[in-house]
């Protein structure tokens, strides 16, 4: 029996302990993945026929066939038991009450908050004044400040058409003279000392509306330009005035008008409607999960300029949601993502691709030694094998490469390719893969255009799979950067692809063609070609072809 006895000493528990490190740690400290991985193997609905030289329509979950698009907000309605879309008005009416009564702006380190209800005064002030004058179409080209929105929400409470006018803070050559002749608009707000005034002489203005810095409105800025009347926004914005009552709007008339970007050469003015605006704001709030909505809790900055439609419906969701919305002028489509959002420190950014792609660059460029190799790589398969975004730990940051500040709080990234834009900057999956694991956060890439109030479709928040390209992109070799998949149609939109360009829509590999999409979120509420070529994949996700 002696024989039998075990004997224990320093190498058997040594083994022991090995094993049950091995075996049972794993399971009791492993979390699961964001999302199952199934559910991201039917990611739309399609319908159960089609028309011939047509794919069958393809539609958000939310949104099946037979069920209606969202168009609207859902808002209290006068009448018992139904509800109204609402307009644009409706937007700033639910930032204060869901708010927390503020807006930041941000100029370097420098954070101001700005009273909720002095800007409400602020608009009431400015329509106030632009209605007396007689005006009918206002144009803004201005950064992303508060002056922005008091003049869009201005022109909503007043019955005003609003012109957004194309704005780069980074731009050499504006071409505002030719969009204010083409828009032909009453009344231009725009920066004080931005642009040489003398240029709108004959362009048929009746007043300019300069905002100038307070250090300079000591200034004569009341000049006139020919018969225009030049007035600064500070003075205009003091008066005191009383709310004006809601007006009876028409909802489906122009309230607000873009330019696109250049498309087989031209630069076409799309324009969109109360409605139609409202139906891209509701969609883009209805189609994220639940624990990924805007919330008062949420702090949103907009990288991007506010006269992309894309970056602007971002804006309203979140001030409509009760979100603090933190404003900074050098937002555009090159911004420095850092110093856009470090001193704001936002849980919520939209930026350009242009942006986002840089930033990319910049890290994987500070990435020198072999210790980042393997950080980057195990984070990575966290990402794409766990489903789980990689926050880090000890080990990962005694020797961490440089990544990009962005104040330590940011949870979700959004960002879109053009359709058919000639000059649209591509993302493919490994930049977005890098990208979450730098920013730890998650990043939704999806697909916009110009004639859309919105995302046309949009990546699911917990896709994080690679798609590995044939090829990587490469300069010297001449191999460009190929999109990513843009996701699923969003819920205020059904999509359908035609036989186009040798293109056809019962390919064996997947339906291809020219996309064609509806709903209201789009110019006019009519269906419209958005002049590319695109794929469905098997998972019902878009795709450039």
């Amino acid at each position: 029996m002696d024989a039998l006895e075990l004997q224990f000493d320093v190498v058997s528990y040594t083994l022991i302990a090995l094993l049950v490190g091995i075996i049972v740690l794993p399971v009791v400290f492993s979390k699961d993945p964001d999302i199952h991985p199934f559910a991201l193997l039917r990611q739309s609905t399609v319908s159960p026929v089609r028309n011939p030289k047509e794919s069958a329509v393809y539609r958000s979950l939310h949104t099946p066939p037979g069920y209606p698009l969202v168009t609207g907000l859902g808002l209290p309605s006068a009448q018992k038991y139904t509800t109204r879309g609402g307009d644009i008005r409706d937007i700033w009416k639910l930032a204060v009450e869901k708010g927390k009564g503020k807006l930041l702006t941000v100029r370097g380190t420098t954070v101001v908050e700005h009273d909720i209800n002095t800007l409400t005064q602020r608009i009431h002030a400015l329509g106030s004044h632009l209605k007396q004058l007689g005006a009918k179409t206002i144009a803004i080209y201005l950064p992303n400040d508060t002056e922005n929105l008091v003049a869009s929400f201005a022109c909503a409470f007043y019955d005003l058409k609003l012109v957004i006018l194309p704005f780069e803070p980074k731009s050499s050559n504006p071409q505002v003279v030719d969009f204010l002749k083409r828009a032909s608009p009453d009344v231009l707000i725009m920066q004080g000392g931005q642009l040489p005034v003398d240029q709108f002489k004959g362009v048929g203005l009746k007043e300019i509306v300069l905002v100038v810095e307070e250090a300079s409105q000591h200034m004569d800025w009341s000049e006139p330009i020919g018969s225009t009347r030049c007035i600064q926004y500070a003075e205009v914005v003091s008066q005191a005035v009383e709310p004006v009552a809601d007006l009876d709007l028409d909802l489906n008339a122009p309230a607000v008008v873009i330019f696109s970007p250049k498309i087989a050469g031209k630069v076409n003015i799309v324009e969109f409607s109360h409605r139609n605006i409202i139906a891209g704001v509701a969609a883009q709030t209805v189609v994220l999960p639940k624990s990924e909505k805007y919330s008062e809790n949420d702090l949103f900055v907009p990288v991007d300029t506010l006269s992309d439609l894309y970056t602007r419906i971002h804006t309203y969701v979140a001030l409509s949601s009760g979100s603090t919305v933190a404003l900074n002028p050098i937002g555009g489509k090159h911004a420095n993502v850092e110093l856009a959002c470090k001193a704001a420190k936002p849980t919520i950014i939209c930026a350009a691709p242009e942006s986002l792609l840089e930033i990319q660059l910049r890290t994987r460029g500070s990435m020198m030694e072999m210790w980042h190799g393997m950080i980057h790589f195990f984070q990575t398969r966290t990402l794409t094998v766990q489903g789980q975004i990689p926050k880090g730990n000890f080990w990962t940051n005694v020797n961490d490469y440089i990544r990009p500040d962005v104040g330590g709080k940011l949870r979700l990234v959004f960002v879109a390719e053009s359709g058919a834009d000639e000059e649209s900057q591509a993302l493919n999956s490994l930049d977005l893969s890098d990208l979450r694991v730098f920013f730890k956060s998650k990043v939704v890439y999806g697909l916009k255009h110009h004639k859309v109030a919105g995302p046309v479709t949009q990546c699911n928040v917990y896709d994080y799979r690679v798609q590995y390209p044939e090829q990587l992109p490469n300069r010297k070799k001449n191999i460009p950067r190929y999109c990513a998949h843009f996701g699923s149609v969003t819920p205020g939109l059904e999509i359908k692809l035609r036989d186009s360009q040798g293109y056809k829509a019962d390919d064996a590999e997947g339906p291809r063609g020219e996309v064609w999409v509806s709903g209201l979120p789009i110019a006019g509420g009519t269906e419209t070609s958005l002049q590319f070529i695109g794929k469905w994949e098997p998972e019902g996700v878009l795709s450039y072809a």
